[in-house]
């Protein structure tokens, strides 16, 4: 009796086990249907910029791996023509929803293409302070600020703006700063913010990378910014000096936190 309990406990055990196989391998259900194989899926053909409408030439639809789970993906190029791109997409890279926002850049102008948390802030900008006119959207730049300390007395002596700033911050500091000369001078500068997106170029914030833009003129910069870094520009912007944009290199994740410095310290050798 035992022996025919047994046999009879195999038994299910094992056509159980062949049938989930079989159904596994017809591809039953939502899970397995996706689970190890392939999908359709819309990729780019090309690097597509922030604000760049998107048209069927930039895109194409390949067969990729399925990640079980993941919806967010257009599988057709229709669904996503028209739609605006609000992040950079490389070349081949599988186009999500969370990377565009449907309508047009008239629609939804400047505001849909910050990210979440951020602000943008403008700063009027001449040849020298806007880079030459060689700034794109989708640039990145440290703002260096360049402003003169008003006379002072340390000890009955006039003060330079380096022994001022060491009298106030303390030797060497601020960090990232620079002086004419210890001793010397009453002008100062400072790399306040690093890092910063460009995100229009006066009233413009498309970027086409595929299109050689000759003479681009622009007299203000729109950056992307934190809210405490809106405020920090709008009190260096309120201030008796001067913003200067910096130009990075474009996967330049780098910062730079050094003591104060000056512009004629002796190096020994």
């Amino acid at each position: 009796m035992k022996k025919i309990q047994i046999i009879a406990v195999l038994s299910a055990l094992i056509m159980f086990i062949c049938g989930y196989l079989f159904l596994s391998s017809q591809g039953g259900g939502n899970t397995s249907s996706t689970k190890g194989g392939q999908i359709p899926a819309v990729v780019a053909t090309q690097d597509i910029a922030p604000g760049t409408t998107l048209t069927s030439k930039m895109l194409t639809v390949k067969r990729i791996a399925a990640n079980e789970g993941q919806t967010n993906y257009y599988t057709a190029v229709d669904d996503a023509v028209g739609s605006v791109c609000i992040s950079d997409v490389s070349s081949g890279e599988v186009l999500t929803t969370d990377r565009v926002l449907k309508g047009d850049n008239a629609t939804f102008g400047l505001s849909a293409l910050l990210e979440k948390g951020k602000r943008a802030i403008s700063i009027e900008v001449d040849t020298e302070q806007g880079v030459a006119n060689n700034l794109k959207v989708g640039n990145y730049v440290d703002v260096v600020f360049t402003a003169q300390i008003e006379a002072g007395e340390i000890n009955g002596l006039t003060a330079s703006a380096g022994m001022i700033l060491s009298k106030v911050c303390g030797e060497k500091e601020p960090a990232n700063a620079q002086v004419i000369h210890e001793n010397l001078g009453q002008y100062f500068s400072a790399i306040a913010l690093q890092k910063i997106k460009v995100v229009a170029l006066d009233d413009t914030f498309h970027s086409d990378r595929n299109a050689a833009v000759k003479d681009q003129q622009y007299s203000s910069v729109t950056l992307e910014v934190t809210p405490a870094e809106a405020a920090k520009i709008a009190l260096l912007k309120d201030n008796k000096g001067k913003i200067q944009l910096v130009l990075r290199p474009q996967d330049d994740e780098s910062t730079v936190n050094e003591s104060r410095e000056s512009v004629l310290e002796r190096h020994s050798k």
